[in-house]
């Protein structure tokens, strides 16, 4: 199957880079903006005014929780999803209080810009991680005293592309990394791209692609080197998703319902899946290479085909879309279980939003619409004071409720979207 993208153009503007990850992240950028061709549903009034007074309570937290130097944890990449959520909660109860959070945020994250472009704390090792969430937070403030910025971590980003142009190691098209990113630890050592990590980078390049257009009237070499990238991460995600080359819509339309060995999603690398400690060994005989696509994966896939133009009938969105349909919940990360559910929950709204799909029939025939299952989702799982934490699993950073509280925020902000 030839990984290509849409033949027209990107189409994209000012107001588009300055969408969210959700519609344009994600981060994870404030997922309250919308795409032009995005709709936003009336959800309940009740509910609405619910789900600010929500916000609200997750915004206190978070404006309580900011260090003096206006970090959280001391981490650019924690620092930058906060913002982002603060940024996009349009409170108005606390909206002098988020301005100057959200400012003094900004200011740490401006403090660490290292020569190269990358923009990280010295104690955080994961370069390109941290970068791309830092770079779409910049690009969510639109501050033009911060477009030099901006473009270096771009360029960094750009060049830390796992490629034949990689500075450190070359990697042959012919190659399962070819296309993705590494975390970044910034030593010389072989890189390992992941789907988590690519996403990202994916999101901040989609939001900052006006740079390009402000810079050489989307004629230059950076540009250039923009379009080339999208091809190639369009080849990497061709190697985390569970179809085979030869998969087309007849396939998608009929073998998938019938295939044990392929399901349309998308695990973590070409080479490991997140649940592969948990497959019995009777198991991996109907699993391609070992591997197991889940649910947060799966959804970044989505959104980042989506981000890459790839049309929403073509047979790798249509797989992936039929996998979220048979696992449609909020309960818990698909296949995962309680590990990386807010990770999942605010990647399902990004994922959503820019598939430009209100409702979905699950595999049970119910028809389901996910923004009003997400709030209320959401809701239910706030605690007292505002902050959302995961209680019964910690793994990947999700004991630690700064970082659990932007998520829920960005993804209830997405929900929300024009009604927030």
């Amino acid at each position: 199957m030839k990984i290509t993208r849409k033949n027209n153009p990107r189409r994209l503007c000012h107001s588009l880079a300055l969408s969210t990850g959700i519609l344009c992240i994600l981060p994870v950028l404030s997922v309250s903006a919308q795409t032009a061709h995005t709709k936003t549903p009336g959800l309940p009034q009740t509910l609405v005014k619910e789900a600010r007074a929500s916000i609200d309570r997750g915004v206190k937290y978070l404006l309580e929780q900011q260090k003096e130097n206006g970090s959280w944890r001391n981490m650019t990449s924690m620092t930058g999803l906060a913002v982002m959520a603060l940024h996009g909660s349009n409170s108005e109860r606390y909206p002098e209080q988020v301005d100057k959070a959200v400012k003094q945020g900004r200011s740490f994250i401006i403090s660490h810009v290292r020569d190269s472009g990358a923009i990280a704390a010295k104690r955080e090792k994961y370069l390109n991680y941290a970068t791309s969430i830092c770079l779409t937070a910049l690009a969510t403030l639109d501050n033009p005293e911060d477009r030099d910025i901006m473009r270096k971590a771009r360029e960094f980003l750009l060049h830390m592309q796992l490629d034949e142009d990689h500075p450190q190691y070359e990697v042959s098209e012919d190659d399962p990394a070819y296309g993705g990113w590494a975390y970044g630890s910034g030593e010389p050592e072989k890189p390992s791209p992941n789907l988590s990590t690519t996403q990202f980078a994916l999101q901040a390049l989609y939001v900052t692609q006006y740079l390009d257009v402000e810079t050489s009237g989307d004629k230059g070499q950076t540009s250039r080197e923009s379009d080339l990238a999208w091809d190639k991460a369009l080849d990497f995600l061709k190697e985390v998703q569970d179809l085979p080359a030869s998969a087309d819509k007849k396939w998608v339309a009929t073998k998938l319902q019938e295939s044990k060995k392929y399901d349309g999603g998308f695990y973590y690398t070409p080479n490991e899946s997140k649940v592969n400690e948990k497959l019995e060994s009777q198991d991996q005989e109907d699993v391609q290479g070992g591997l197991r696509s889940y649910g947060s994966m799966t959804y970044a896939g989505l959104k980042s085909m989506i981000y890459a133009e790839v049309d929403n009938d073509d047979p790798r969105v249509q797989a992936a879309t039929e996998w979220a349909r048979k696992h449609y919940t909020l309960d818990e990360n698909p296949v995962m279980g309680p590990e990386g559910h807010y990770y999942y929950l605010q990647t399902f709204a990004k994922a959503f939003s820019v598939l430009d799909k209100e409702k979905i029939v699950t595999d049970e025939g119910k028809t389901r619409y996910w923004r009003l299952d997400l709030v209320k989702k959401l809701l239910e799982l706030q605690k007292g004071d505002g902050h959302w934490v995961n209680e019964k699993h910690g793994r990947w950073m999700e004991s630690i409720p700064e970082l659990v509280t932007s998520y829920a925020l960005l993804a209830m902000e997405g929900a929300l979207g024009g009604q927030l």
